[in-house]
């Protein structure tokens, strides 16, 4: 039994020696496992004017995170990155030491009629938070999204807008605008779906052609302001014109009003005139008319009584012709011609005549001038 006793405390000695070895290899697996496990742990932090984009190294899922805040994550399998979500301004001109470079940037354009023109271009655009991963998963980490999308698009988009101009029109600050937007409006179709928005393109500096270009431009702005001298001489002589114009015009008016206000004054007066007139000639057209048929009414009375008179004596005369055209009538003529005889004396010779006919003509007119 005292052997097996001993065997037992032999074994027991042996595996706490076993045992003490192990844990210590154990407790030092252990803290390398915590210290790796506390090494992984990453902090990340995103601001009001920020977005993160948490990125899984295994599965290669992204995840856009726009709340503000920190954010805790395992840098052995995953990945943080923040984009700044604020305006932010590119600007590309010929002064060197000036803007994104620091050489001679500004953009060269090849103008419709083959001129060669220089010009300044700023650039504001932002991204856009909520694309946050297009941007990672097409450009990278970091800022290579301003080289590869927003320089070289707006560059190559504004290079063709404006090309389309010709020299003189490229002048035109009106036609240079326009070109510009239009090409702000095909940049935004063509990379907002990569996550970026432009809010403007502009040219902030007069563009620059070359020296003789440039002399012949200048010499042009004279002629222009002499022409437009010209146009506003020529228009301050047509507004006083036009002043003179509506002065007479007034003048006349006032004076066809006046005129007008004196005829109307005189028709009202000769109205009245002609009023008073037509009554006086209705009164004596009255009397007149009045008169006139009382003397016709006189008139025809005398008529009647004359007409009755000379009916009378006619029918006198006629009964006096019925008796003279019997016996009685020729009887009183021979009366009337005793009567007459009476008392005239006849005296005469006898004589003798000739029975011989004899023929007498009498022509008249042209008969007696044998025609």
């Amino acid at each position: 039994m005292a052997d097996g006793m001993r065997r037992a405390e032999v074994d027991l000695q042996a595996f706490q020696r076993f045992v003490g070895g192990n844990l210590i290899w154990v407790g030092l697996a252990f803290l390398l496992l915590m210290m790796v496990i506390v090494s992984s742990v990453r902090v990340g932090r995103v601001t009001g004017e920020e977005v993160g984009v948490l990125l899984d190294k295994i599965t290669g899922k992204m995840t856009v995170i726009e709340q503000r805040g920190v954010k805790i994550y395992f840098g052995l399998i995953q990945s943080f990155h923040v984009l700044d979500t604020r305006m932010t301004i590119l600007e590309m001109t010929e002064r060197e030491g000036r803007g994104d470079r620091v050489v001679k940037d500004d953009l060269k354009i090849k103008t419709n009629d083959g001129s060669d023109v220089y010009v300044d271009l700023k650039v504001q655009y932002k991204i856009m938070p909520e694309k946050a991963d297009v941007i990672l998963q097409t450009s990278g980490v970091g800022e290579i999204y301003k080289e590869k999308w927003v320089r070289d698009y707006t560059r190559s988009l504004c290079r063709n807008a404006l090309g389309e101009l010709t020299t003189e029109e490229f002048y035109d600050a009106a036609k240079r605008q326009t070109k510009v937007r239009d090409a702000t409006a095909e940049a935004n179709t063509r990379l907002n779906p990569f996550g970026i928005r432009i809010d403007s393109i502009g040219i902030p500096q007069k563009p620059h052609f070359y020296e003789e270009y440039e002399e012949m431009i200048k010499q042009k702005k004279l002629a222009d302001q002499a022409v437009r001298e010209e146009e506003s001489k020529a228009l301050a002589a047509e507004q006083r014109k036009a002043t003179s114009l509506v002065q007479e015009t007034n003048i006349k008016n006032v004076a066809i009003e006046e005129f007008e206000g004196e005829m109307e004054q005189k028709t009202i007066e000769a109205t009245a005139a002609g009023e008073k007139a037509r009554k006086k000639a209705d009164a004596e057209y009255e009397r007149l008319t009045v008169g006139a048929e009382a003397e016709l009414y006189q008139k025809r009375k005398m008529a009647d009584g004359i007409l009755a008179k000379k009916k009378a004596e006619a029918e006198g005369i006629e009964a006096l012709k019925q008796a003279l055209e019997g016996e009685g009538g020729r009887n009183m003529v021979k009366l009337e011609y005793a009567r007459k005889l009476k008392g005239v004396t006849i005296t005469g010779q006898p004589f003798v005549r000739q029975g011989a006919t004899y023929r007498f003509e009498h022509m008249k007119g042209a008969a007696a001038q044998g025609k």
